[in-house]
């Protein structure tokens, strides 16, 4: 079962040591990561959520049987965790969303951003989710992964990311997108609600418009926590560098 949930993004910036002087505004973000990583309950494991990236190294949606978590992508190879993962977990909710089983020495790098803030402790279940899926199906795959951890008598927390538009101003990775601020308004006020069925409006088609890599990932979510009593709280949003970030948890 399902006992907490947190949003918060995956910029490899937020991972401690990665830079010994962040950009202004970026340590407001880590502080409120911290709180919200601080705030969830104890657990059997922690569920990890991220969009599906292209690369050499990436297969697609699916679950990963352990590895490492790198920043070796960004130019870090020095930052690295091995990431043990809860095997029961793993297999119910391979079975139930019949995603496939990946096993590879190096998570891609939103997983690895997630592990990376998790930090140690509780195994995890990673799982990279295809950012091109509708909503329905996402919020599917959220329903089956909770079914799959009540069956295996699983307590767990899901990390979700936080990411959203890119777009937001000329020095943003995509530059300024007409109506990326609207869209993040939008997602932001969804999540504060406390209804993330909203987000079903703001996607997929709009979201890798603007470059948000977090509507996948909180789609699911969605489906993770509908048959459940968690609502989220919105904890922290902002754009230092001109990517949305966004933290929530609850539990």
């Amino acid at each position: 079962m399902i006992v907490g949930a947190a949003i918060i993004p995956t910029a490899p910036l937020l991972v401690p040591g990665v830079s010994a002087s962040l950009p202004p505004g970026v340590g407001r973000v880590c502080d409120a990561v911290d709180a919200a990583m601080e705030a969830l309950p104890l657990s059997d494991t922690t569920v990890l959520l991220a969009a599906a990236e292209p690369g050499p190294s990436l297969h697609g949606q699916g679950l990963y049987d352990g590895g490492t978590a790198t920043l070796a992508g960004v130019g870090r190879p020095d930052i690295t965790r091995a990431v043990p993962v809860h095997r029961a977990a793993v297999e119910g909710v391979t079975r139930v969303s019949q995603y496939p089983m990946y096993r590879e020495d190096a998570l891609p790098l939103g997983l690895s951003v997630l592990a990376l803030l998790h930090g140690g402790g509780r195994p995890l279940v990673p799982m990279a989710v295809p950012r091109n899926a509708g909503f329905d199906a996402l919020a599917a795959t959220g329903a089956g992964l909770a079914e799959a951890l009540t069956e295996a008598g699983v307590r767990a927390v899901v990390l979700a990311a936080g990411d959203l538009s890119a777009g937001l101003e000329e020095r943003s990775p995509l530059s300024l997108v007409e109506g990326a601020r609207d869209w993040d308004a939008q997602a932001v006020e969804t999540v504060a609600s406390g209804r993330l069925d909203g987000l079903a409006r703001l996607g997929p088609a709009e979201a890798k418009r603007v470059g948000a890599l977090g509507w996948a990932p909180m789609a699911v979510l969605h489906g993770a926590l509908a048959r459940g009593k968690i609502g989220l709280v919105r904890r922290h949003y902002s754009a230092p560098r001109g990517v949305g970030y966004l933290v929530a948890h609850g539990a």
